[in-house]
């Protein structure tokens, strides 16, 4: 069984999700490589995301996980 997940004021539902993304894959929602897409918009990512050493940890995180699972 899936669990249920509250529908939030802010959430976007699975429709209106799914054409979201369909208009950035088809180019309807013009956005460049490495964009942050928010809904039918490109828009700044949060502060966190530009911060070189959270890029670091993270990566160094995903390569320990992976490579446990590499061999």
């Amino acid at each position: 069984m899936l669990p249920v997940m509250a529908l939030t004021p802010f959430a976007t539902g699975r429709g209106a999700a799914g054409r979201y993304l369909a208009d950035v894959v088809l180019g309807t929602t013009a956005a460049p490589t490495g964009s942050y897409v928010d809904r039918a918009r490109v828009a700044r990512s949060s502060e966190e995301s530009y911060d070189p050493r959270r890029e670091r940890e993270l990566w160094d995180a995903v390569e320990r996980f992976t490579v446990a699972h590499a061999a």
